[in-house]
Formats: C-alpha cells, structure tokens, sequence
C-alpha cells in the first residue's frame, strides 16, 4: 500500500446553516425558494452503525480533515484496496478473527487482546515527513508504530488494554531511546484507527469528533466512483464518532446525483419514460422539503424509507438516469413555494386530502379522480380473528377486554376510514387516520380506504322496501315475551327466522375481514396512477399537476 501525506485546502461542499430546513450556499432558482447544490445522506448511523468498514476507490483516495471549517487533505491512498475504519478501541483476536469487546479486566480472554492505550514518543509534529522520519526510527524498536493526527502529526505505538503496560514499554523505550520524552495515551471515544485492509496493521488514528472526509482522486474519463463496504457511491464518503461511541458514516455528492440512486428504488426503472419523470421532479422536491430533516444526526436525510431509498450508485438505471437529466432542476411549486411531493403506490381510484390521512391541511394534497390507475393492490382483502386484533392492542399496552366489533365511525368523501372504533367488554378505543395502519401493520392494512365486514354479519331490513342494512347481531334488538332488548353477548350464536328457514349467527364476531382499495397513504402522485397517464399519452407536467392541486412544474 502507497501512502503519502500533504497538506492542501479543500473547500467545504456545503454550508452548516439551515435556514427552513434549505442550506445556505445553494443556487437561486427564484425569490421564495432555493435548490440546495449538495445533500448529505446517513447510510450507517443508531440501530444500524457499522464500526467496522473499508473505503476505497480505483482512483485512489484522500483523507480530509475539518480544521477551522476547512477541509485539510491529510494522507492519500493510492492502493485499489483503499482503508479500513475501526474505533479506537478494546478487540479480542482469536484465529485471525477480530471482534470488539467490552474489556474486562478480571476476565480470562482467550487468544491476544488489544485496546485503546498508546504511548506517545516526542512531541506533537507539524508534517507528516517529520513525524514519519521519527516513526521510522522507533520502528525498529516497537514494531507497531502508527502515526495519529490530532490538530498535528503525532507518533504513537503499541494497542495496549491499560496504562500499566505502557509505562512498562516506555521504560524499554527509554533505555533504546533516551532522547525522547514518552506519554502515555488514554483512551478518547472521539478516536478511530485507519488499517491496511489486507494485513490489519494499524497505518494512523485519527480524531473523528468532526466529520472525517474520504475523496476519490480525479482522474480524467474516469468516473469518481467511491466504495464503501459493499456498495459504491458518488462524491464523498464522511464517517463522524459520536460521544457516546458509534461511528455515523454519510455520503456527501450533489442532489442530482443524489436522485440517480434513488428514483429506481421508488418506481420501477422499466416504467414509461413520463411516468420516470414524474417520478424525478417528485423525489426532487421532496429531497429538497425535507433537506436537514437528520440535522442533529449530522446529516439531511437517511438512506431508508423514512425518508427516500437510496442504494447509491450501486442502484442506478440508465431509464431514470435519463428522467433525472431530462427534468434537472425542475420543482412543482405552489404559490412560489417548493411543495413536499408526497408520493404512494396506488391511490385505489381516488386520492385523498391531506388532513384526512394526518393533520396538516395541504392545500395542494387535494383527492382527485385516478381513473387511469391500474395496479395489484387496486383492492385487496386482509382478515384477522378477534385473537390478533387484541393482541395488536396489548402490544400498544391497551386493554379492552374481549374484542366485540369493529366499527368505522367516519369515513371521508373519498371513502377513507378517519376514525376507527374498537369495541370490548370492559371498554372501547378509537383510532383515527394514520393510526389505524399503525395499529394494525402497514402492510397489513395497505390503506384506510377499507370496509369491515364480520363473520356475525346480519342483513336486516327495516321499513318497507328499504335496502337491507349490514350489522352484527350483537347491536339487533329482540322482542320477546319479557319485551324488547339488545342479544346478550354470553351466548354465543342466534337463530333469526325468514319466511323460508332459520339460520344460525354469531352474536359476537370471531373474525373481521378488511375489504380495502389502494396501498399506502393515497396522497399526492399515485405511482401506479402515473404509469396509467404516462401510457395514455400525457407528460410528466400534465400528471403532475394532475395530482397537485393548483401548482405548476418550473
């Protein structure tokens, strides 16, 4: 592996101020709204942080540093097999495995330990020519010298587990060494270590309290590609150790790049070329509504559903590359403001108004007709027994009782159920818009455009020629000789006599069966919808203020 070490100024790719959620230093596109040039993307972070990673490049890369909101290049890699980033920290290596632990002083590990104590030979160096010469002289002593960058090039060895050891080396130190002064190097949470990736051996620590910068080295007909793990990434890849100890890692590059990765994870990169398009200037627009969304995390957006899937350059199509290219910069504005423009797969025939679904009232979220629409998940049946339905509640700490109905209290104009109520013998609970999916599984209940029907279903028809109404027999009324009262829920069935026959009902459901239309939450662009507009002849203008109400695409 080659490395080299200089010192040249980077400038920074993005501005750290927010203003509305938008960053500073991005390109006008008119007074009352700006595009943002770059975004940042969480590919590794919380629950999913990976401590453990290589980065590399067929370029070649650089390592960058933040220095007084500068980005200083630090070392370069030209080797192909690029880095490997670990935290400086306590590992247990058994047969060539290497795994963290949680050291334990007391314990009996087996196979060799090493952590994050060091020994510090000299002082602080201005380049890393000089620390490197030094390095080179205390090699031949201690053979695993490193080089650590801390505000100064800084010669450091040994990975030891506790500062008894190091004061034990430098007392060997000394008597090889005796015009140097000697430190011993506490552990830092704020610290990693840089590996050669093929033999493991420590190349240099760093400090990693700011974002540390990887570059691909430009190469002219050469695409600067750069891989981190087993996915591959435009512009550049940061990784920042948290206080608490965890690596975050994020990719850095400019939004239309940003979008090549992630319009074919959204809609399918076979689909007509309008419908593409749409789909562009959609994700466009909510990229840049929601930039910053994962400020206090260090970055704008995350890599997952929660925000928009991103696998990168690893995900790219050449169908919606060409989308991208075709509609760069294009936004679908509302009295001259970038609407969020919230997208799902199938509206079902209809789509809804935003307050119907969550609170906000969106006056370009409006339902609208989506008669071309035509998908799997057009409608869709899910049955669930009284069982599961109170076993969701538990999960939620609610208890009702035994289920006893399931009702859909309100419904909006467009068919969607606002309120749910689940009745049960010691009481009930109502659920309202987004909640009912929460309750129930979002791929469950594909939307709240549902009707319930039960296995204690009783038609019933009141005055004289009137339509038969749907209701369980639990809510019938009875007249009996003792008068007129409501079934008692401790008997289990009902026998209900015709002119022709009597047949038996359950008083109290066992199972409900959710008869439902569309998947997801039916706001905005309905994806499949798209398509259907796109193969009958309309543009992605004409589709996309089809589904936005009062707004233009400029």
């Amino acid at each position: 592996m080659k490395v080299t070490g200089n010192v040249k100024v980077a400038t920074l790719l993005a501005a750290a101020l927010f203003i509305a959620g938008i960053l500073l230093g991005s390109v006008f596109v008119q007074a009352d709204y700006k595009i943002p040039e770059t975004i940042k993307v969480g590919l590794s972070h919380g629950s999913t942080a990976n401590n453990n990673f290589t980065i590399k490049s067929t370029n070649g890369i650089t390592v960058n540093v933040l220095e007084n909101g500068v980005y200083k290049s630090i070392l370069t890699f030209m080797d192909a097999n690029g880095i490997k980033v670990r935290k400086d920290a306590y590992y247990n290596i058994i047969e060539g495995v290497t795994t963290e632990i949680n050291y334990i002083k007391a314990v009996a590990y087996k196979g060799e330990v090493i952590g994050p104590y060091h020994i510090q030979v000299g002082e602080p160096f201005a380049t890393f020519e000089e620390a490197k010469q030094l390095a080179s002289i205390i090699e031949s002593t201690s053979p695993s010298v490193f080089l650590a960058y801390d505000a100064g090039w800084r010669v450091w060895t040994q990975l030891y587990v506790d500062d008894s050891a190091c004061t034990q080396q430098i007392e060997v130190l000394k008597n090889e060494h005796p015009d140097y002064t000697y430190y011993v190097v506490y552990p830092d949470k704020r610290r990693v270590q840089l590996l050669d990736p093929i033999s493991g051996k420590v190349l240099f620590v760093l400090n990693a309290e700011q974002p540390v910068k990887v570059d691909v080295i430009p190469k002219e007909g050469s695409a600067s590609i750069i891989e981190y793990g087993v996915s591959k990434y435009r512009g550049s890849i940061l990784f920042v150790r948290l206080a608490e100890g965890d690596i975050n890692v994020i990719n850095e590059l400019q939004l239309e790049e940003y979008l090549y990765g992630v319009v074919p994870r959204e809609m399918p990169a076979s689909w007509h070329i309008e419908a593409l398009k749409a789909q562009a200037v959609a994700s466009r627009c909510y990229a840049i509504r929601n930039v910053g969304r994962h400020s206090a995390q260090g970055f704008d957006m995350c890599n997952g559903q929660h925000c928009q899937v991103y696998l990168g350059y690893s995900g790219e199509h050449a169908n919606t590359s060409k989308a991208i290219n075709e509609t760069k910069g294009k936004v679908i504005v509302h009295n001259n403001s970038i609407i969020s423009a919230y997208f799902s797969s199938t509206s079902g025939g209809y789509t809804e108004n935003s307050e119907n679904y969550w609170s906000a009232v969106l006056p370009y979220i409006r339902g609208v007709d989506d008669s071309y629409e035509k998908s799997p998940y057009s409608n869709w049946e899910k049955l669930f027994n009284k069982d599961e339905v109170k076993a969701k509640l538990a999960a939620r700490n609610v208890d009702i009782g035994e289920i006893v109905n399931i009702i859909p209290r309100q419904v909006s104009e467009f068919g969607r159920v606002i309120k749910l109520e689940i009745v049960g013998t010691k009481d009930k609970k109502i659920y309202e818009k987004e909640n009912i999916r929460v309750l129930f599984g979002y791929n469950d209940l594909k939307s709240t455009w549902f009707t319930v029907k039960t296995d204690a279903d009783v038609y019933v028809r009141g005055a004289a020629n009137s339509s038969p109404q749907v209701q369980t027999a639990s809510e019938l009324n009875v007249i009996s000789a003792s008068g007129i009262s409501k079934l008692s829920s401790s008997t289990n069935t009902v026998a209900v006599k015709s002119s022709s026959s009597v047949k038996s009902y359950n008083i109290v459901p066992n199972a409900y069966t959710f008869n439902g239309k569309g998947y997801g939450h039916g706001l905005g662009m309905s994806q499949y919808g798209a398509k259907g507009m796109a193969e009958a002849g309309f543009n992605y203008i004409q589709i996309l203020e089809h589904y936005f109400s009062d707004t233009k695409v400029q």
